[in-house]
C-alpha cells in the first residue's frame, strides 16, 4: 500500500468544496493507500477549519475521524526551505515517513521539486490517476471457450 502525505490544503478542499481532493479523501476511508499525518500537519488542518473558514461542528467530526485513519508520525524539523518555510514541516513528514507522495497544489514551492529524497511530489490529478486507479484486472480468456 502505498504511503501517503496530502497537503493540508489538499484535505480542507476535498473536505469543504468537494471535487478531486474529495475523491482522495474518499481513498482514504476505502483505505486505497496510508494517510501519512504529522502534529504540524493536523493543526495546520484544523487551525484553518476553526479561524479561517468557522466550519460547524460535524465537519470537524468527520475530519477528524478522518485523519484518526492515519498514521501520526513524529518530525524533527530538519528541513529547511528558503523560499517557504511553512512547507518544511510536510518534507520533514515525508523523510520520517518514507512516503511515496506528497500531494500538494503549490505550483511555487512544492511541485516545482518534483521529488524529495524518495517522495514523488505530485498533484491531485495525478494523485487521483495513481491511486484511485480501478485495480480490477479483465480476463483474456474468453468463459465461454472450451
Amino acid at each position: 500500500m502505498h504511503k501517503v502525505i496530502l497537503d493540508p490544503n489538499i484535505i480542507l478542499s476535498g473536505a469543504l468544496f468537494g471535487g478531486i481532493p474529495a475523491a482522495l479523501l474518499k481513498g482514504i476511508q476505502q483505505k486505497k493507500f496510508e494517510l501519512c499525518l504529522s502534529v504540524g500537519l493536523y493543526t495546520e488542518i484544523f487551525d484553518k477549519l476553526i479561524y479561517k473558514f468557522g466550519v460547524d461542528q460535524k465537519i470537524l467530526e468527520d475530519v477528524t475521524e478522518l485523519l484518526n485513519i492515519g498514521i501520526l508520525y513524529n518530525t524533527q524539523a530538519l528541513v529547511s526551505l528558503p523560499q517557504d518555510t511553512n512547507d518544511a514541516y510536510l518534507l520533514d513528514l515525508a523523510e520520517e515517513s518514507n512516503a511515496d507522495y506528497l500531494v500538494t497544489g503549490d505550483k511555487k514551492h512544492l511541485l516545482p521539486l518534483k521529488k524529495w529524497k524518495k517522495t514523488q511530489i505530485i498533484s491531485a490529478r495525478q494523485a487521483k490517476n495513481i491511486l484511485l486507479k480501478d485495480k480490477k484486472k479483465v480476463s483474456v480468456l474468453n468463459s465461454s471457450a472450451q
